[in-house]
């Protein structure tokens, strides 16, 4: 079993003097010092024993790595916790890998005799001195160190960690002295070999059945690292799937919660490629090596026989990861089915980790499903920022080959308008007479454009929407009347980020005296306000001039406002050629509003009145996230 020597050592932090404020007899809160914890080798698992062996024996090497973690805990002679679950962070190693130094914040500690424990990696929960790792039922057939669980023994009657004198070149305080680590490692791999394959194609994934679990919720005692870990799942089943297909004379790595296989049990052992899986084989260990021990390595060598039947693929084909759409690239993306379709591990969900374009396949030795063409689908992209959810149609599946879906990471928002219908809301007034027409907005989802609400808005169905601005001057006193339209709530960001919205406008005016005046659009982000379509905030009425640093609901200030076309006046549905764009900080709960105004009111004439309808029409709305 490999031992881990591990030692800490006390870094000061600038802290503040433990004398009392002269002024009001306090004493000034202590600072946190940097603690730092030295280990021996840890990844990069490199077996070169053709026998079963211990993680250190038979000339395999076990390394710590950039980004590895440590927790610690420290209870003192009260058996109350003074230190719960610190974490250390690798910042150094030596070139020979014997030793290693991670860092972490603690507070000072009181005189006191502790007892410390520790665990590694940092656990995904902790209930008291109880860590629990999540042992993932599909890997990569890599070693992984965050799975690489281990328990040290703990340190009994030991003093506080302190700063002292005793210091290293670097000037940090060792404690070695009063803490020194030995670990024990509380998983088992398996490190398969494939000396030769004969399924006529590399392997894509490799599939593994045990008589009992072996993946799951493992938790471990870190005040007993002699006990074995406690497994909460059903994953007898444990699959390899590879980035990239393996060939004879690949090695891969499993990590699997220790077992010992009963009389009689043994383990299943089947290969797929991108076409075809192969003949079962069953491993069947000799007596002596039934036990699956934790801390232990088991070799297997692993031909792949003859393909045994063709599968049923389905291809999610990504043709790019959502950096040119949604800003930044995806993490993952999950496949959710309708009722009356599953996967072949009888889920209706699957998840799949991005690491590029291209396919991603899941492949069906029964194909069971309905054949024919299914919609109901939907696609879950997660990337760091944003969660957007989209519906699609399985096309008709032939068993046997291949489908392949085509997906397109969306932007975080997007709207161009191809199923809108005809509407007007006074957004083309008459021209013969003074008509102000409704300030009170409109909900504009009958019209194609769920959760979109609009004042003085109109629409050419599939093609764009239109904003107007009615401008007045009648005996001698003008009115200006607003247009607005706000986009459904930006529901797809996880919080506040970042984004650029980008769109498409044009302008143009019909005024009854036909003189020339620029209607202006103003561009930006609303509040976190509920949205009130009874209000006549919705559209203002300002009376003169226009201010356009104030025309938004609330009186936010716009982003981006004065957007004019330079007097062409040539815009219609048909003509939206100039390009708007703005960047914003956005959360979730916010909208994307545009309003269109004038700066100049109408001519005043003592006998001579003046109306005119004021558009921009707006197409192409695009949202991305600010890289």
């Amino acid at each position: 079993m490999m031992k881990r020597r591990t030692t800490l050592l006390f870094l000061p932090l600038l802290l503040a003097a433990c004398s009392e404020n002269p002024e009001d007899g306090t004493v000034p809160a202590a600072s946190p010092f940097e603690v730092s914890i030295g280990s021996g080798a840890r990844l990069d698992i490199r077996a070169r024993s053709a026998t079963r062996t211990s993680l250190d024996e038979g000339g395999e090497e076990v390394r710590w790595q950039e980004g590895d973690r440590l927790t610690l805990w420290a209870r003192n002679s009260a058996s109350e916790t003074v230190l719960d679950g610190a974490a250390f962070t690798l910042y150094h190693y030596n070139a020979t890998y014997n030793s290693a130094s991670f860092r972490g914040s603690i507070q000072p500690m009181p005189e006191d005799t502790y007892t410390y424990y520790a665990v590694s990696p940092v656990p995904a929960s902790t209930d008291g001195l109880r860590a629990g790792y999540d042992i993932p039922a599909v890997q990569d057939g890599a070693f992984h160190g965050e799975w690489d669980v281990m328990v040290a023994t703990p340190i009994e009657g030991a003093g506080p960690l302190r700063e002292h004198d005793k210091k290293d070149a670097n000037g940090i305080s060792d404690n070695t002295d009063v803490v020194d680590l030995q670990f024990a490692h509380k998983i088992h791999v398996l490190k398969i070999a494939i000396p030769r394959n004969d399924l006529g194609e590399p392997v894509s994934e490799i599939t593994l059945t045990f008589p009992s679990p072996v993946a799951g919720r493992l938790t471990v005692d870190a005040s007993d690292p002699a006990a074995d870990g406690v497994l909460a799942g059903s994953g007898n089943t444990l699959t390899l799937r590879f980035s990239e297909p393996k060939d004879a004379g690949a090695v891969v790595y499993a990590m699997i919660a220790p077992l010992t296989l009963g009389e009689g049990e043994t383990v299943s052992i089947v290969a797929a490629g991108a076409t075809s899986e192969s003949e079962p084989r069953t491993f069947v260990p000799a007596t002596a090596d039934r036990r699956f021990a934790a801390g232990h390595t088991t070799p297997i060598n692993y031909n792949i026989p003859a393909a045994a039947q063709e599968l049923t693929r389905v291809t999610f084909r990504l043709a790019e990861t959502g950096i040119n759409t949604l800003g930044e690239a995806i993490d993952t993306f999950t496949v959710t089915a309708p009722e009356g379709w599953t996967f072949e591990d009888d889920t209706r969900s699957r998840t799949f980790d991005v690491t590029g374009t291209g396919d991603y396949t899941v492949r069906f030795r029964s194909y069971t499903n309905p054949t024919e063409e299914m919609a109901g689908f939907q696609v879950t992209y997660d990337s760091e920022h944003a969660l957007l959810t989209e519906e699609f149609t399985l096309p008709a599946v032939t068993v046997g080959g291949e489908t392949v879906v085509e997906f397109r990471v969306p932007y975080l928002f997007e709207e161009t308008f191809g199923g809108i219908t005809d509407f007007s809301h006074d957004d083309n007034l008459g021209t013969g007479a003074t008509n102000s027409g409704n300030n009170t907005a409109v909900d504009l989802s009958g019209y194609g454009l769920s959760g979109w609400t609009g004042a003085r808005c109109g629409a050419s169905a599939g093609k764009a929407i239109r904003i107007c601005s009615r401008n007045e001057c009648a005996a001698l006193t003008r009115g200006s009347y607003h247009g607005r339209i706000d986009s459904p709530d930006l529901t797809a960001l996880k919080g506040s980020c970042q984004i650029v919205v980008r769109f498409n406008y044009s302008i143009n005016r019909n005024s009854n005296q036909g003189n020339v005046l620029q209607p202006y659009l103003a561009a930006g982000i609303t509040d976190t306000a509920d949205r009130n379509t009874t209000s006549n905030l919705w559209g203002s009425f300002i009376s003169g001039e226009g201010d356009p640093g104030t025309i938004l609901q609330y009186n936010i200030p716009a982003v981006v406002y004065d957007l004019n076309d330079s007097g062409a006046l040539n815009g219609s549905f048909d003509n939206i050629p100039l390009q708007g764009e703005f960047s914003t900080t956005a959360s979730a709960s916010q909208r994307l509003v545009w309003e269109v105004y004038m700066k100049s009111g109408e001519p005043r004439a003592f006998a001579t009145y003046y109306y005119s309808n004021n558009w921009v029409y707006l197409d192409n709305i695009r949202v991305s996230i600010a890289q």
